[in-house]
């Protein structure tokens, strides 16, 4: 049996609590109110995903009224109304105020249970794609923000890049970049090598603790271990056939060499080491 809260609306006291009890005794959740004022006000406290409500309520809102306004303002309510006058007009008044469905009196208990099996599972359905239109909504968001960030994250390169170009020596050009890396993940050793004409590498900009060598033989074909500065974490990474990069932690990071971000970064460095 689906347990949401069904909602009964009827003005004769024998009729909503034996309508009450009735729903409960075979196990549905629900509760009753007496007229269409205090349906209105029990569903801003609380939500109901199905309406049972009586047409003829003297003194007070028809439930047709009733259904109208629970469609302007709980629009993923289902209404059933409950009537002894099942005219082709009411049926035509009832659809266009937003009814889900038409219950005539008299009516079999049976009868109910099976408007309202298929009204909760209808409106089951209603809230599970709701929530995932909201969960899709909250994932475009999220990578909208990310697709901003990174073009943000990519003009700042651009920047950064033409300032190497006016910049008196090839560290100071490497160093906005190095910077830029160092704020992003945060290594505890970094060094930017440039390879000379006879393939040995040189350092041209170092950061950290601990002191790696001036220079590095030629790396061999395809070899992307680090040489072994003292860090438990290290990454020799070559940028493209102008240098290499090293970066050590002293602990686990969460830095990753196929990052897009750091892709993107590696290129700019390697421009600079071209250029400069």
């Amino acid at each position: 049996m689906i347990q949401d809260p069904i909602l009964i609306v009827d003005d004769e006291p024998e009729i909503r609590a034996t309508l009450l009890e009735a729903l409960k005794d075979r196990g549905y959740s629900a509760e009753a109110v007496a007229s269409g004022e205090a349906a209105l006000a029990r569903m801003a406290e609380r939500s109901f995903p199905v309406v049972l409500t009586d047409l003829s309520m003297p003194g007070g809102q028809t439930g047709l009224d009733l259904i109208g306004d629970i469609r302007h303002r709980f629009p993923r309510t289902l209404c059933i109304l409950v009537t002894a006058y099942a005219t082709i007009e009411t049926s035509i008044e009832a659809l266009k105020r937003g009814a889900y469905d038409l219950i005539q009196k008299p009516f079999r208990l049976a009868e109910i249970e099976v408007v309202l099996n298929r009204a909760l599972e209808h409106a089951n359905l209603l809230q599970k794609v709701q929530a995932y239109q909201e969960e899709l909504e909250t994932r475009i968001l999220a990578r909208t923000r990310d697709l901003q960030l990174a073009q943000r994250d990519a003009l700042s390169l651009c920047e950064l890049s033409l300032q190497a170009l006016e910049t008196p020596s090839l560290s100071e050009a490497l160093a906005p970049l190095l910077d830029h890396l160092a704020l992003r993940w945060a290594p505890d050793g970094l060094g930017c090598y440039r390879r000379e004409r006879d393939g040995t590498l040189a350092r041209m900009a170092l950061r950290g603790r601990r002191t790696i060598p001036q220079h590095l033989p030629r790396p061999l074909p395809g070899l992307l271990k680090a040489p072994g500065f003292g860090y438990p974490e290290e990454h020799f990474l070559p940028l493209g056939d102008a240098g290499w990069l090293y970066l050590g932690f002293e602990g686990r990071s969460a830095f990753l060499e196929t990052d897009p971000s750091f892709l993107l970064l590696s290129r700019h460095l390697e421009l600079v080491l071209r250029i400069r």
